[in-house]
């Protein structure tokens, strides 16, 4: 037989790789530490462990960034805050935090990519902590820890040697980051699974229904309502939707679905303007957050900026949808959360512009929600709906004084309202008092009525 005969059937062998050869079997214990099912405090030592053997350095360190109430009550990711450390003293996990942006840790997960230096006391950037005797290990290498495509935290080794990190060392360093990101994706599925089997042994309710349940809340908008429950769905996004055309026609059915959304957005302002007891100015200043989302020429050009680059009109719409959002609930500003909830509604209008239509409510309903917006409110009033309950407080709801305006009664802060209420509930809003009656007596139907 030839070398080369030789050389062919040897390629189709597949090979058997056994133990023996360190590093692949020090990357294969690292995902095999990673699925453990023991606490993540414990993983992800036991990974800082493993990280620094296979990477040969002095220090690893995993910082995660901490999830905080926003103002529109969403949780995000805050500070940085030390979770696991092998190399410096255990009474620093915890305490050791720093802002995205602050020191070198900070500045990688702000870039979201990898930052080195050979001697990082000497970079303006460091920032040094008395819990840490980081002059000990001058060379330093940040990961960001990137999980769909925000930073969740930061991979962080050092060395006594102060050499500079190679190219190949940090495609190493960053190599050992998957490991570190399953075990926080592990640790959060099983958290999910605990709480859906707790919800599972929760004893059934004896109906389909409740029975008057009496819900309190805060008082967020001033009335008295009788209507049927209508609970928002989330909206379902489409993803990677394919190209209905060509560009130019993803273009038009952009730009028709963007010029339909507009069109009924002035005409529901219009509405608004012409209701309420309040005077033009006043109210003009109310819906002002509708008519800036309305007269963002950027964010429509966002929008075709994405059909331009290949991306659906639907796409192209989520994609804008999910930046505005990003940016501007993030900022820690509230008239910016603010415009953020505006932002999605609009462009939710746009979708169902560009799929099938979202079902009106009809007259006489009332919208469960997290948080109502201006255009909730003034869409609400349009449908004669009967009012609105929200989960959130009233500090989530931008909406909250239009609806006042408008004398549309909304009971907020219902912290276990989709717990109790399902669509086609029979419920009784009192937004004077803040309480939320559902499927009511005919005693209080009636005297509900009569009130009226």
């Amino acid at each position: 037989m030839t070398l080369a005969r030789r050389r062919g059937r040897s390629a189709t062998i597949p090979k058997v790789h056994t133990r023996g050869e360190a590093r692949l079997d020090a990357m294969l214990e690292l995902a095999e530490e990673a699925s453990r099912p023991a606490p993540l405090a414990d993983v992800l030592q036991s990974l800082c462990t493993r990280i620094a053997q296979v990477l040969a350095v002095d220090v690893c360190s995993i910082y995660l960034r901490e999830l905080v109430d926003a103002p529109s009550n969403r949780r995000v990711a805050g500070d940085l805050v030390l979770r696991a450390t092998s190399g410096y003293s255990p009474q620093a996990v915890g305490r050791v935090r720093m802002r995205v942006g602050e020191g070198l840790t900070g500045f990688a997960v702000e870039c979201l990519r990898p930052v080195s230096v050979a001697r990082a006391s000497t970079d303006a950037r460091n920032k040094s902590f008395d819990d840490m005797d980081e002059k000990r290990f001058p060379s330093l290498c940040a990961v960001p820890l990137v999980d769909g495509g925000r930073a969740v935290g930061a991979l962080v080794v050092q060395r006594r040697l102060p050499r500079a990190f190679g190219s190949r060392e940090i495609v190493l360093v960053a190599s050992t980051a998957p490991p570190v990101l399953f075990a926080l994706e592990r640790a959060r599925l099983r958290e999910r699974d605990r709480l859906a089997e707790e919800a599972a042994a929760a004893p059934p309710a004896p109906h389909g229904r409740v029975h008057e349940v009496t819900l309190r809340g805060q008082p967020a908008a001033p009335g008295h309502a009788l209507g049927t429950i209508a609970v928002r769905r989330h909206h379902q996004p489409h993803g990677a939707a394919p190209r209905v055309g060509s560009k130019d026609d993803e273009r038009a059915r952009l730009g028709a679905a963007l010029v339909e959304a507009a069109d009924e957005m002035t005409k529901l302002v219009a509405l608004a303007m012409s209701w309420g007891p309040l005077d033009r100015a006043t109210m003009q200043s109310l819906v002002s957050p509708a008519r800036f989302v309305l007269d963002d020429a950027r964010l429509r050009g966002r929008m075709r900026d994405h059909v331009d680059e290949g991306a659906s009109a639907e796409a192209a719409v989520e994609r804008v949808m999910r930046e505005y959002t990003r940016v501007l609930s993030s900022s820690g500003d509230r008239l910016l959360a603010d415009r953020a909830l505006e932002v999605e509604a609009l462009c939710l209008r746009v979708l169902n512009r560009l799929g099938a239509p979202a079902t009106r409510l009809p007259p006489g309903s009332v919208l469960a929600a997290a948080r109502l917006t201006v255009c909730d409110a003034i869409e609400l009033r349009a449908g004669h709906a009967g009012g609105a309950v929200l989960s959130a407080p009233t500090t989530a709801s931008p909406g909250l004084g239009v609806a006042v305006a408008l004398c549309l009664p909304v009971v907020a802060g219902v912290g276990e309202l989709f717990r109790w209420v399902s669509d086609g509930d029979r419920v009784l809003v009192d937004g004077d008092a803040g309480v939320l009656t559902v499927n009511p007596s005919r005693v209080d139907v009636a005297a509900h009525r009569k009130r009226e």
